[in-house]
């Protein structure tokens, strides 16, 4: 059975359009006490994640402020994007960080769930790995990332290795990457991560679900795309922008970075605050990556995070359609929190596409 999707009156001719709405944020980083038998969260991690569960859990209906474009979060929220760093210890080996792993990872699954139905958070997840998660992509966080992949609702097509995938809601058509968009299965000399094929990936992908019918396109990933070169290739930095340039991508996601939301433009070439023809690129800020701060013990390090509610308005022809993404942020760990700022532009949504519909998980 189709969802029936969120209305919206337009100002202009009293019509209705169809509002496809969601979450991004990234950087949980659940964070263990150090010990070989760990039964709990370090408590500046479990402060902030569980108080950042309570918020979402509860953001349908929240007021949005008229200096931010009015109105309210929608009651169908379809799902919640995380751009990696799901646990903070799967890039450490030895002592008791295998353990710290596996208790961290069980916390991130059993908050977040992954279907709307079967943990912390009512909406369908979506996530994938970053450098915490383990910097080559061979940790037993990727093997269950992959595992969950054949089960993640609304899956359209999964990478040859089950670690990337692609799905739609509703014109919509959204990839995730993995740690960054490059070509090969292994790091490369003298660089730092493994792409894990992303590349072949979403070449692929796009050739078969998207081809010339215009449909826009959101991709996500963990690295911002202008970190140093031995993070992300400069190889393949090019051919990625190869790859979207001729198509209609209305937005990149990343993680990593961590401080306030924000967005930036590139062009292929550069990258600045606004640039003819760039596309935007949006870093969420983190939702929980919290912990007692080493010098301080009484203190915690890493208390502001944020997270983007995203909306795509689709409006009948392709002349007042609109993407729209919102900053929720908190300075004290989530004590406080409120909205900040907000990025609109208008996008060209076919009204001609297949596979509109969203189903009922």
């Amino acid at each position: 059975m189709a969802e029936e999707h969120a209305k919206v009156a337009t100002a202009k001719d009293g019509e209705y359009a169809s509002t496809y709405a969601f979450l991004i944020t990234g950087d949980p980083q659940y964070l263990a006490e150090k010990s070989q038998v760990p039964s709990r969260l370090d408590p500046y991690s479990e402060q902030a994640s569980s108080r950042f569960l309570e918020i979402v859990k509860h953001f349908p209906g929240t007021k949005i402020p008229e200096t931010l474009g009015g109105g309210e979060v929608s009651q169908r929220i379809l799902g919640v994007l995380v751009n990696g760093d799901l646990i903070d210890s799967a890039d450490k080996t030895g002592g008791p960080h295998p353990a710290m792993q596996r208790f961290e990872w069980a916390r991130f699954t059993t908050d977040y769930g992954l279907t709307g139905m079967d943990g912390g958070l009512p909406y369908p997840i979506y996530e994938l790995h970053g450098n915490h998660d383990g910097p080559q992509g061979d940790t037993f966080i990727i093997d269950d990332i992959i595992t969950r992949n054949k089960n993640r609702i609304g899956v359209v097509n999964r990478s040859e290795n089950g670690l990337h995938y692609s799905w739609n809601w509703g014109p919509l058509h959204l990839v995730n990457l993995g740690i960054f968009v490059g070509e090969g299965n292994a790091r490369r000399q003298d660089f730092h991560y493994s792409p894990r094929s992303s590349l072949e990936f979403l070449r692929e992908d796009l050739i078969k679900h998207v081809g010339d019918s215009g449909r826009p396109i959101v991709l996500s990933f963990h690295l911002h795309p202008n970190c140093p070169s031995f993070d992300w290739p400069p190889e393949d930095l090019f051919n990625f922008w190869e790859t979207i340039s001729d198509y209609n991508v209305v937005a990149l996601f990343h993680g990593h970075t961590h401080g306030d939301a924000r967005r930036m433009q590139w062009n292929g070439k550069e990258f600045a605050a606004e640039l003819r023809d760039g596309v935007d690129i949006f870093d969420p800020d983190d939702s929980s990556a919290s912990k007692t701060d080493p010098k301080k013990p009484n203190q915690g390090i890493g208390l502001r995070h944020g997270f983007l509610y995203v909306e795509l308005i689709d409006r009948p022809g392709i002349e007042d359609d609109q993407f729209i993404v919102r900053s929720y942020v908190s300075k004290d760990n989530w004590a406080s929190h409120d909205w900040q700022d907000a990025w609109s532009k208008p996008i060209r949504v076919p009204d001609q596409l297949p596979n509109r519909e969203i189903k009922d998980p």
